[in-house]
């Protein structure tokens, strides 16, 4: 379980993504309100998220990126 402010920034994607258990995302959300660099950390992931949501849906993929994208997740050592 995340407790550290390293530890709270490696997890921040997925605390975004609402992939954490309840219990992480607890200790995260109570870190966030009370370490003000970590909160920062935070709310520049969420609107970084939001315009690259933004930006998505206003032009279609190419094909080659998608293709690329794809390839590069599947070869990614985990």
């Amino acid at each position: 379980m995340a407790h550290n402010c390293d530890d709270i920034c490696r997890d921040l994607h997925v605390y975004l993504d609402g992939e954490t258990t309840v219990a992480t995302r607890s200790v995260i959300a109570v870190h966030l309100e009370d370490c003000p660099s970590c909160a920062d950390a935070f709310h520049f992931e969420a609107q970084v998220r939001l315009v690259v949501a933004r930006c998505c849906c206003e032009e279609p993929v190419p094909e080659s990126l998608r293709v690329r994208v794809l390839r590069a997740i599947y070869t990614a050592d985990p």
